[in-house]
């Protein structure tokens, strides 16, 4: 698996949450755990160490929060290794808050804690600024009753620390120091001077075992700075170094908790989840009580401690759906304490949900239908939400009910039946407005469900939407956005459309004298009344305001009051026609009309996403802090753009495998592979991120992909060179039998033999499917050769000295001429990668575009959409306002201290100021609808921007690996000349000595006769 955010900060509160799907991946792990944390200031290569530790190239994001990891254990197969990477402490003061929880969560969760550090000016320095662990004893205790002695307890629970300090000289003699001492941490720790709550001091009182381990600069010029990449050589002796850190970190013992009890990746996950709540509202972590809590539970039936499974629908395997469900589950609970909860299973159920979700919420007074007009919904006769027939409340916080939905195919509907208002026997008179505060915020149609009239009385009893504003912000602080007298444009946005169930409907649908629509009943309940006080007609204005698209239907009484009480088993035949007509426009509309859950910005939102939104709304709430929506989506963001980015890079792995046979015969077929996978990834991409402004999120991904390229690129070549080499290895056994059996030891053996090889490598070349590394794999072949064939020249009686002259020469020429071509294969694959990171760039630049389109489009019909309903509410009160323009005519009209003219001169004025309001809302609203335009404009070019340096500095990059690698090349092949220059002179001064010898020989004298 991928790292994944188990926790992380909340950005409207400052609290913490916890990812409800890594939770899901620590309860699937069965076996006993080894937990590694790290901990420590920002920029010390804290995610680098973990990657080695997990023995992968790179894993952990540099990501706020905590992220894990989950791995089968190197060395103990019925074990399991977990990895928990935090992000770094700044230099400066940071919110000193949540780092000091996320510290307490390291250790807690761990069973060897890391303190990771740089080795920069005094070691204990860097040491004293590990403040955090002065808050253990307070926030953590192992027995409520025994305060006094906690360190002593503490110190029989804590796990291993473990002190890494990095980038330390390189120093043989200290390392077998540390060696000799096992590692030992208290000889650098405190000094006599220190005082009694340092830090030092508290990790010496603490923790049980405490270890030092030290590393040079892994780069392997032992420079530093950036980190050396995943494929780079590492420094020879941080490799030494980091080997003995591993040894001692998978050698420790699995993860327990107090009374020595072994763990499990649910208990955990549990334990976590506890730990946070109780950090999050700054209460003492009692170990001891709490994990004999979390013992209990485990062992208690499960009918008696966990909620039951939810019944999935039966249908077809061919149409199976996840999250179908054959009856309702609760989402929102209320616990023991009168707090609202998640129900983590129909929260694990509902984020299981791929499809877009149409989300409808039912809201109103106990006691009136809701759950039956929802069962309506969902085509249900009988069963579906549970029905009440006494006088008491029957649905409890919100319940929710997953089913395909019944006109579109891809999408599921989801129906939100909610805890009544009103109820007099509760006890927490805030829950009914946070119940309707959260029926809005998940809703893509609120139903409001009531019963008579749409009267004052019904129009007071809907006073939790004048309380909106107290419970819902739109922008968080100190991010632009106005804290009070948001625009009504902007909780537009958001909110859902609106329909009002009137229930025992027995009236006349007549005003005036005429018939009028269900429409048009509730658009005059809701004009505002001349005289009438402000306070009363708040909930008409906020109805008006917040809700521009609303619609109404109302229904008689199902059936007669005797059969009230077994509705639900009643056949339809048996129910009113006067209830069943408007039922089925009712359903048909909500069916028709109802449209995707989006968010601002016009992203659908799937079931995983509603349930992430369901998941911040309530932390917010139980944190005591008021919903902010900004924050939520940009919370929502952080965690959908980083599973974009995972199913992203899954995407392409699956269509490697499908597209890639390796090895490929040039370097050009196999980018164009990867080009094919990398623009699947990257629509897979864009479908599913959205505000991603800074292209954070885009970057990480082509740094993975460039990382799979680069993969690719070794994976292919190491292909090749296997195949390669096999073939040579299988063509050369002739010739080696013959090298062995001395064939060519013999006159003229040379000769035989350079014909022989010739055959052989004739016969290599014609081989299929070798690959790009056929020319490299033959020369390495023949090279190794080399001393063979010097060998049977030299013994070859049949060569002159001269001739062995010229075979040398020859043999020297091809091996050069063999090596220029390689070297032109290197430039031409270089100038190949060079090119397809120029198209990778296009590429992600022409997507990125694209989205920002189509962002652009969505944008512009969204405020296209405010813009109506902002003119649509300008003509309620244009309306409102003409009629009072006709009591204020004749009251013009009867002022007799008004000539003709003036009264014509304030009956012009009137007309204008209408008209200049008019003008004024489509300026605004023209006006920041350019303005966001403008904004995703330089967002875009500054994209770009980043992507070409990013680009350059590639291609900077591989042009410098190129060059190394070239002058590697050129060295070996000047270091072969040397060789051979050298050869040759020791032949030349050998023939010279010689010649020397034969002219200083004493020569006989000779007679010549005449």
């Amino acid at each position: 698996m991928e790292p994944v955010c188990l926790v992380e900060p909340v950005p409207s509160s400052g609290a913490l949450r916890v990812n409800p799907a890594a939770l899901g991946l620590l309860r699937g792990l069965t076996r006993p755990l080894h937990v590694f944390a790290v901990f420590g200031p920002c920029g010390t290569g804290k995610s680098f160490l973990m990657d080695r530790l997990a023995g992968q190239g790179e894993g952990f994001p540099r990501s706020p929060g905590i992220w894990v990891w989950c791995l089968p254990h190197p060395n103990q197969p019925d074990q399991a290794l977990v990895l928990l990477d935090t992000e770094g402490f700044p230099e400066q003061e940071g919110d000193e808050t949540k780092l000091s929880r996320l510290f307490v969560l390291n250790v807690l969760l761990s069973s060897v804690f890391v303190y990771n550090t740089r080795s920069e000016g005094d070691p204990q320095r860097q040491l004293d600024r590990l403040t955090y662990v002065r808050d253990l004893p307070r926030v953590v205790r192992v027995l409520d009753e025994c305060s006094w002695e906690n360190s002593f307890l503490l110190s029989s629970v804590l796990p291993d620390f473990v002190w890494c300090l990095r980038d330390v000289a390189p120093d043989p003699c200290l390392d077998e120091v540390l060696e000799a001492t096992d590692h030992e941490l208290d000889s650098t720790l405190s000094s006599p001077q220190d005082s009694e709550d340092s830090p030092s001091n508290c990790i010496e009182r603490l923790f049980p075992c405490r270890k030092l381990f030290q590393f040079c600069s892994p780069r392997a010029d032992g420079g530093h700075g950036k980190l050396p990449a995943p494929t780079d050589q590492l420094h020879p002796m941080f490799q030494e170094q980091m080997g003995r850190f591993k040894d001692y970190a998978l050698s420790r013992s699995p993860k327990t908790m107090v009374g020595n009890r072994v763990v499990d990746g649910a208990f955990l996950a549990d334990f976590l989840e506890r730990v946070v709540d109780l950090l999050s509202r700054d209460e003492p972590v009692l170990l001891s009580e709490l994990c004999n809590d979390l013992q209990m539970e485990r062992v208690v039936p499960l009918q008696a401690s966990r909620p039951a499974l939810p019944v999935l629908a039966k249908v077809d395997p061919g149409t199976a759906q996840p999250g179908a469900m054959e009856e309702p589950m609760c989402l929102i609970e209320n616990s023991p304490d009168g707090e609202l909860q998640l129900n983590q299973r129909a929260l694990a159920l509902l984020q299981s949900v791929r499809q877009p979700v149409v989300v409808v919420a039912i809201a109103g007074l106990y006691r009136t239908g809701k759950s039956y007009l929802l069962n309506r919904l969902a085509g249900k006769d009988r069963g579906g939400f549970s029905l009440g027939s006494t006088i008491q409340s029957h649905t409890k916080g919100i319940w929710m009910w997953c089913l395909p939905h019944p006109r579109r195919a891809g999408q599921t509907l989801v129906l939100l039946d909610t805890e009544g208002l009103g109820d007099v026997e509760k006890g927490n008179v805030k829950n009914d407005a946070w119940i309707f505060t959260l029926a809005v915020l998940l809703s893509s149609t609120l139903v409001y469900n009531s019963l008579g009239t749409i009267d004052q009385c019904a129009l007071e009893k809907l006073h939790y939407v004048t309380e909106l504003t107290e419970h819902i912000k739109m922008k968080a602080a100190g991010r632009g956005g106005q804290q009070e007298g948001e625009d009504s444009a902007e909780f537009v946005r958001f909110f859902p459309a609106f329909v009002w169930a009137v229930r025992d409907f027995t009236l006349q649908l007549e005003l005036d004298g005429r018939e009028i629509t269900e429409d048009e009943y509730l658009e005059n309940a809701l004009k505002p009344r001349e005289g009438q006080p402000e306070k009363l007609d708040l909930p008409k204005k906020y109805l008006r305001q917040y809700f521009p698209s609303r619609k109404c239907f109302v229904f008689d009484r199902p059936a007669p009051r005797r059969d009230l009480a077994r509705l639900d088993e009643l056949p339809e035949a048996a129910l009113s026609p006067d209830f069943l007509e408007p039922a089925q426009r009712f359903c048909s509309h909500i069916h028709q009309h109802t449209g995707t859950k989006t968010l601002p910005g016009g992203h659908v939102v799937t079931g995983t996403l509603l349930g992430n939104l369901a998941v911040t709304y309530v932390d917010a709430i139980r944190s005591g802090a008021v919903p902010c929506m900004e924050s939520a989506v940009l919370a929502l963001a952080q965690i959908e753009n980083s599973a974009a980015v995972g199913e992203a890079v899954a995407v392409y792995e699956e269509q490697l495998e499908r597209r890639a046979a390796l090895p490929t015969e040039s370097v050009q077929e196999l980018l164009e592979v990867h080009a094919q996978c990398e623009r699947e990834a990257l629509r897979a991409f864009m479908a599913r991120a959205f505000k991603d402004d800074e292209q954070q999120y885009q970057r990480h991904l082509k740094d993975k992909l460039d990382s799979k390229r680069t993969e690719l690129c070794r994976r292919n070549e190491q292909a090749s060179s296997d195949r390669c080499t096999a073939a040579l290895r299988e063509l050369s056994q002739e010739l080696e039998e013959r090298v062995r059996e001395g064939s060519y030891s013999v006159p003229g053996g040379y000769q035989r033999f350079l014909a022989d090889q010739r055959e052989m490598v004739e016969k290599y070349q014609r081989v299929p499917g070798k690959g790009i590394m056929a020319a490299e794999v033959l020369q390495e072949f023949l090279k190794s050769k080399e001393t063979v064939a010097q060998a049977i020249l030299q013994t070859d009686q049949s060569l002159t000295d001269r001739q062995r002259e010229i075979e040398v020469e020859r043999a020297r020429a091809e091996a050069a001429e063999r090596e220029a071509q390689l070297s032109q294969e290197m430039q031409a694959k270089t100038e190949q990668l060079l090119q397809d990171q120029e198209r990778s760039h296009e590429e992600h630049v022409r997507q990125l575009t694209a989205k920002m389109e189509e962002d652009r489009r969505q944008l512009l019909a969204e405020q296209e959409r405010a813009l109506a309903l902002k003119l649509q509410a300008a003509e309620v009160l244009q309306e409102f306002l003409k009629s009072k323009e006709t009591v204020a005519q004749a009251v013009l009209q009867t002022d007799q201290s008004l000539t003709d003219r003036q009264r014509e001169i304030e009956a012009e004025r009137a007309r204008a100021e209408a008209a200049e309001r008019e003008a004024q809302l489509s300026q605004e609203m023209q006006a920041k609808t350019e303005q966001l335009l403008q904004d995703q404009t330089r967002s875009h070019q500054e994209h770009v921007q980043q992507l070409t340096a990013k680009m350059e500095q590639d291609r900077k990059q591989l042009l410098a690996e190129q060059e190394r690698a070239l002058a590697l090349k050129l060295q070996e092949q000047e270091r072969l000349l040397r060789k051979g220059f050298r050869g040759e002179a020791a032949r030349l001064e050998q023939q010279m000595q010689n010649l020397r010898q034969e002219m200083n020989r004493p020569r006989r004298s000779v007679c010549v006769v005449c």
